[in-house]
């Protein structure tokens, strides 16, 4: 009776064991192993390099860390705390920042390729030089949910992108007055015709 409950006894510690490891690995904040390497996923972190591919950190805080050539393909960043985070030259292809925090981020160089942005808050990002997979900014706009740059946008032409309609350039106006002018004409020339 003994013998058959010890093997039983063992599965269930094997079990256990290898479950807590495997939750481990999804914890949002503090000492994590991600890709094989402990990684300190705390707010105020240098995480320089770090490899968080894959990685599934939802909620994670990490208000102020430092994420400068970090690698976060394809990782998922659902409601993620990144205010303020250095992100210069990461890679964020196809990473999910869905309801993401990324106020006053500096994203100067990120490749931002089919990342899903959606409700993203992107208040004063600076995106100087990222690249983008939308084909325009209005996209990129509808597809983050962004209300704006404000002044650290893109360049000087995007600023508030997601604001405002633009205001029409002085062609568009001069091509309205031609268009005024030759209504005007044809009316009165139908006028005197009718006199």
């Amino acid at each position: 009776m003994k013998t058959k409950s010890l093997p039983l006894a063992l599965l269930v510690a094997a079990g256990l064991l290898s479950s807590t490891a495997t939750a481990s690995a999804y914890t949002t904040y503090g000492n994590t192993v991600v890709n094989g390497t402990t990684y300190n996923l705390s707010p105020g972190e240098n995480l320089y390099y770090a490899n968080l591919s894959n990685a599934y950190i939802p909620d994670a805080n990490l208000t102020g860390a430092d994420l400068t050539y970090a690698n976060l393909s394809n990782a998922d960043l659902t409601g993620a705390k990144l205010t303020g985070v250095y992100l210069t030259y990461a890679t964020l292809i196809g990473t999910t920042l869905t309801n993401a925090d990324l106020t006053y981020a500096n994203l100067f160089y990120a490749n931002l390729t089919g990342a899903d942005l959606t409700f993203a808050n992107l208040s004063n990002v600076l995106l100087t030089g990222a690249t983008v997979s939308y084909s325009n900014w209005t996209d990129f706009s509808t597809n983050s949910g962004a209300l704006g740059l404000g002044s650290y946008g893109f360049d000087t032409s995007l600023i508030n992108y997601a604001g405002p309609a633009p205001v029409p350039e002085p062609s568009t106006y001069g091509l309205i007055g031609i268009g005024a002018l030759g209504v005007a004409f044809a009316a009165r020339r139908k006028k005197q015709k009718s006199v």
